[in-house]
């Protein structure tokens, strides 16, 4: 369970992201957003903290390489979810970044938020 983790939500295609939205709450997660492009995840982030983020590639307004900036460099932990391939520049900056091919199952990306939190749970604990 996300345990009332905030997972910001980028993607453009609404059937998809209200999915995931979906998809965190029965996970007990707080869905942020969703936001359709760059512009309105960076907004988001400007006014928002979140624990985790789900984020798509190609987004309205191209690819989702500022928000993955913006996100790895606050140490926010990044799960990819696309149908396409990740570019070779983001592969190269990010090897280890975790990518799910649509379409998603929804225990397994409920698994790999977790697993994504287990460090800031961790954290909570000590705190």
């Amino acid at each position: 369970m996300l345990s009332g983790r905030r997972v910001l939500i980028v993607e453009d295609e609404m059937l998809i992201a209200l999915e995931l939205s979906d998809v965190v709450t029965d996970a007990e997660g707080l869905p942020v957003g969703p936001a359709r492009t760059n512009r309105e995840a960076l907004a988001i982030l400007d006014r928002e903290t979140v624990d985790v983020a789900i984020l798509d590639l190609n987004l309205a307004d191209g690819e989702a390489t500022p928000t993955a900036e913006r996100l790895i460099r606050a140490g926010v932990p990044v799960l990819i979810c696309t149908g396409g391939v990740l570019p070779r520049a983001m592969r190269l900056m990010w090897p280890d970044l975790p990518i799910h091919r649509k379409p998603l199952s929804p225990d397994r990306l409920v698994r790999t938020l977790e697993a994504l939190c287990a460090p800031l749970l961790a954290g909570d604990a000590h705190a």
